[in-house]
């Protein structure tokens, strides 16, 4: 089982997304995040991963939902927490070594290029703020294309 951290990050109404580099969903736009480290807690986990994938210092504010994910193409589970982070100061440096952009909310329900589930986790546990616990079941098609139920 695999323990995973996203941090939704809001600052003039817009949220901080990355584009994915590597891993399942290259060119994607997604939460930055990443795998929590033995012996480390979700809070400093998702402060460490905000930091390294995006190179700013975040304040950890609350932990939003989880979800139970099962990717049946590679029989694992992960565990993933969704958290709400601050930024610790107003200046936000473009940086060319991290490729990220805001997105309002609309954008982000309307966008065809975010992966599905991260849509997901932004609609449910902070947009509508309806729901803390998720349970999603990834598949693949014969194509390649990763969908859930």
């Amino acid at each position: 089982m695999v323990n995973v951290v996203l941090g939704i990050v809001e600052k003039d109404d817009k949220i901080l997304l990355i584009q994915r580099e590597r891993g399942d969903f290259i060119g994607l736009w997604g939460i930055p995040g990443g795998k929590v480290e033995e012996c480390e807690h979700i809070d400093e986990a998702v402060k460490r991963e905000m930091l390294e994938e995006i190179g700013i210092d975040m304040k950890y504010e609350k932990l939003l939902g989880f979800c139970t994910e099962i990717m049946h193409d590679k029989n694992s589970t992960s565990l993933i927490y969704v958290c709400l982070l601050k930024i610790d100061n107003d200046d936000i440096i473009n940086n060319a070594e991290f490729n990220y952009k805001w997105f309002t909310k609309q954008e982000i329900i309307d966008s065809k290029d975010l992966i599905e589930s991260d849509k997901v986790f932004i609609e449910k546990f902070y947009i509508s703020n309806d729901e803390n616990y998720l349970k999603m079941d990834c598949y693949r098609d014969d194509n390649g294309n990763y969908y859930w139920k």
